[in-house]
């Protein structure tokens, strides 16, 4: 059921932190998982069980320091311990779908509540906007409201969001829309009719001018994804090829921790495994003439894409957190995109849609030349 509740004095946020605040005062849910903002604007990912602390939620805001994917699967593990719930974004909640059928979180007992995403802002450049306060919330829903990009000149969105094919969170028990959002016929939520009813929310009217929107904003991504990825393909067949693409790496791990779809507990990587005795690479360098160091960087990279493309939503978290701006988001998209179509899957569409490297079909590789 789509209802509407009312947005005062234009203020958006604080019509969704007064919804979110209901839910705990209601008792419907035990704690939200949802970003607080600090004193300086920054966002903290945080469980919230007092309804007063929503007075500092942001959900809104154009900026995502974790994919809450991963502190969601933190939260529930197994086995969610009561009713909780989570506001994510789309590529969070896709994410997310991915580690249940992965066993490494749960939807039992978890309520989804999706945000429309207009985009993000990598976290420093969004910081230093914030503090000269060019970049509000009133210009993002703006953007959303009419399907643009939210930034000022100079100011765009992470390349992740640029090229984002989802940008409506789906599934979701709750839903907050902001694409074609009218403030003044207040805030749009879709949520169970049960919950409306117990929460006193209006019914609100079609989704027309939302639907518009959202198919504006696709395309435009869509172009922009197809041309990064035409320009990552064209590195991969370079001289080099896809090696080279990852000769700044410097195996600090940092992707690796970001991403929301690498979930082993005890990574090869963490071992000692490539903790080499020192003869080894003196010996080695002799074989060469000159050694990488620290050596294995790029059997890292192979590997965390050879385990996890199947499932990779295109989050862009890794690039994020690459200190050597490697953009290793596009380059596991470029490969994943190949991979996911091999297999005809979409990662975090559907829990029914099995995971294709657990999965055997008799007819998955006759495109290759395979009989039937």
């Amino acid at each position: 059921m789509k209802t509407a509740i009312p947005v005062e004095n234009g203020d958006v946020l604080a019509s969704v932190r007064g919804f979110l605040a209901r839910l705990l005062e209601s008792g419907t849910l035990e704690a939200i998982y949802v970003p607080l903002e600090d004193g300086s604007g920054a966002l903290i990912p945080a469980l919230v069980t007092d309804p007063a602390r929503m007075a500092r939620a942001n959900p809104l805001a154009p900026v995502m320091p974790i994919n809450g994917a991963r502190a969601v699967s933190a939260l529930t593990g197994k086995k969610a311990p009561g009713r909780i719930g989570a506001v994510l974004r789309p590529c969070e909640i896709r994410a997310l779908i991915e580690l249940v059928k992965l066993q490494q979180a749960t939807l039992e007992g978890l309520t989804l509540i999706g945000v429309d995403c207009p985009g993000t802002y990598e976290l420093p450049r969004y910081m230093e906007r914030r503090g000269q306060g060019s970049i509000g919330l009133d210009e993002v829903l703006a953007a959303a409201r009419d399907g643009r990009d939210p930034g000022s000149e100079g100011f765009v969105l992470r390349t992740a969001c640029r090229t984002c094919l989802h940008p409506a969170p789906d599934p979701a028990a709750i839903r907050l829309e902001l694409f074609g959002l009218d403030p003044a016929q207040g805030l749009t939520i879709e949520m169970p009719d049960d919950l409306a009813a117990k929460l006193g929310c209006a019914a609100a009217s079609s989704e027309g001018a939302r639907r518009d929107v959202l198919e504006k904003v696709v395309a435009t991504h869509g172009a922009a994804r197809e041309k990064e990825l035409a320009g990552i393909h064209a590195q991969m067949n370079a001289n080099g090829g896809l090696p080279s693409l990852f000769n700044a790496c410097i195996r600090c791990h940092n992707c690796m921790t970001a991403c929301p779809i690498c979930y082993c507990k005890t990574c090869l990587f963490k071992s000692a495994s490539f903790d080499h005795k020192p003869e080894h690479y003196l010996s080695a360098a002799q074989r060469k003439g000159a050694l990488r160091m620290l050596s294995d960087a790029l059997l890292f990279q192979l590997t965390r894409m050879n385990h996890m493309s199947a499932s990779c939503v295109s989050c862009g978290m890794c690039t994020s957190a690459c200190p050597s701006e490697i953009p290793v988001g596009l380059i596991f998209s470029a490969v994943g995109a190949q991979v996911q179509a091999a297999f005809g899957y979409e990662p975090g569409r559907s829990l029914e849609d099995p995971l294709p490297l657990v999965t055997f079909q008799a007819n998955e590789w006759t495109e290759v030349g395979e009989a039937k």
